[in-house]
């Protein structure tokens, strides 16, 4: 009976250390996933910037034009396609779908490179506009921000992913627990990481 009292009690003891052992690493999880998402929303507040003011470029180019009293077809469409895509981006963003954040923000940035090519060569005396210009500094300041955050972002997402995958006190809490084996870097496409080069455009004689 005093064997048996011994082996209960050595049971128990193991138990609390593995429960003990268990709950260390789903703590571990947590604080590591907790990192992803507020890395994560850096870069929401960075995107979220930059479709803001997309809509204030647009918005000076239509002032601009009505001052001139011009109707550019080309240009109008043009516009939507840019505001269209900001949509769809920011449903990306609350989604938290880095994939597809990065290929509808290569499509903004391809779009909005046309949107100003146009406008530029139909009127060149727009660059002088100086609220034009200083969105084009705002925009390019915004890139080198979503830049960074991106690449704070993936090194948060890989300190989670290598210890979920290779920690075994990770891997049994978090198979317990449903923590994701694998959380999604930013992997875009080459032309998706091309930022709007509106610089360039504005220096286009």
């Amino acid at each position: 009976m005093k064997v048996f009292g011994i082996v209960i009690g050595v049971i128990l003891v193991l138990v609390l250390v593995l429960g003990g052992w268990i709950w260390s690493g789903r703590g571990q999880l947590i604080d590591r996933s907790q990192g992803v998402d507020e890395k994560w929303s850096q870069v929401q507040n960075v995107y979220q910037r930059r479709f803001d003011l997309i809509p204030n470029l647009v918005a000076s180019v239509d002032n601009f034009m009505q001052q001139q009293r011009t109707t550019l077809t080309e240009v109008i469409s043009l516009r939507q396609r840019v505001l269209d895509l900001k949509g769809s981006a920011q449903d990306a963003l609350q989604a938290q779908n880095p994939a597809l954040l990065d290929s509808l923000s290569g499509q903004l940035s391809r779009q909005l490179n046309s949107y100003i090519n146009v406008v530029v060569e139909q009127y060149p005396e727009i660059k002088g506009d100086q609220l034009y210009a200083d969105l084009q500094t705002q925009l390019e300041g915004t890139e080198n921000r979503i830049t960074q955050e991106r690449r704070a972002f993936n090194e948060t997402v890989r300190e989670y992913n290598t210890f979920r995958q290779k920690s075994l006190k990770a891997i049994v809490a978090g198979t317990i627990f449903g923590f994701p084996y694998e959380k999604q870097y930013f992997a875009a496409q080459a032309e998706a990481q091309t930022a709007p080069n509106v610089k360039e455009l504005f220096e286009k004689k």
